[in-house]
């Protein structure tokens, strides 16, 4: 066990996070409520690792740990924001290695050991990578999974939350300012099909970031994520506001099935 996180570090941590995001408050002159949105996003995520973190037996202070990479993990978007009125990585910058420049520029981990330090790094530099680096395994590769995991749980209540609003209004920040046309892409529905994680490349449209959205079912890793997703019903959100064709209906059946097979397995 490496040295890990105290409780006076921690709350340093929590209020620092508080006054660098009150630091954006006029987000550049942009509006603001995307800078709220992710704060908000950010403390639940907290609260779903601290959830997954207990049911797979973390002790107190290695929840500690997972709330700190929880609490950091989107620590760029707050700069990229600002600096590029977009959430759209490709539009800017991967805002993930632009955390762990913030991090390195504010110096707010000065004072914990090299291991602490390179474990959060690493944990904030693979979140939104299609697959961890094969190399990173043990502990390193756990809190890595569960804060994906954590991560995926809010981002569904997020944008289910959106799709289903009553008043049709349109959020590009959340929509990545990709276009609402119509279908689908072909190589979409393949990766699904294929039950496969779908690659950001692959994304053209508003419908084929919501597939991309439902095939992060391939890439859970906790028995709690599976529960919690299936009792929020996220999936079945996402269907609701898909086109009805058949080559949707069909990925979308492979993404249900292995949904199943997860939960009965974990049952």
């Amino acid at each position: 066990m490496i040295e890990t996180i105290g409780e006076e570090k921690w709350l340093e941590l929590r209020t620092w996070f508080d006054e660098y995001v009150q630091s954006f408050a006029d987000a550049g002159g942009r509006d603001p409520g995307p800078i709220d949105l992710k704060k908000r996003h950010t403390l639940r995520v907290c609260g779903e690792i601290t959830g997954i973190g207990r049911s797979i037996g973390l002790n107190r202070e290695e929840l500690r740990f997972a709330e700190t990479i929880a609490l950091l993990h989107d620590i760029g978007r707050f700069e990229q924001y600002a600096a590029f009125g977009t959430f759209a990585d490709r539009k800017s910058v991967n805002h993930a290695e632009l955390g762990v420049q913030v991090i390195r520029k504010t110096g707010i981990l000065n004072g914990l050991s090299g291991a602490v330090v390179s474990a959060v790094e690493t944990a904030v530099s693979c979140h939104n990578k299609a697959d961890l680096p094969a190399e990173l395994d043990g502990r390193d590769r756990t809190f890595a999974l569960t804060l994906r995991d954590a991560d995926k749980l809010d981002i569904w209540k997020v944008v289910t939350d959106y799709y289903s609003q009553r008043d049709g209004s349109r959020d590009t920040t959340i929509e990545l300012d990709l276009p609402d046309t119509p279908g689908v892409s072909e190589a979409v529905v393949k990766d699904l099909t294929e039950r496969r994680f779908v690659r950001s490349e692959h994304v053209r449209n508003l419908n084929d970031f919501k597939l991309l959205q439902i095939g992060w079912v391939f890439d859970i890793h906790f028995e709690y994520t599976v529960r919690r997703l299936k009792e929020k019903r996220y999936l079945e959100l996402i269907r609701a506001v898909l086109p009805g064709d058949e080559s949707v209906e069909s990925a979308f059946r492979v993404v249900a099935d292995h949904l199943e097979t997860r939960s009965a397995g974990s049952a």
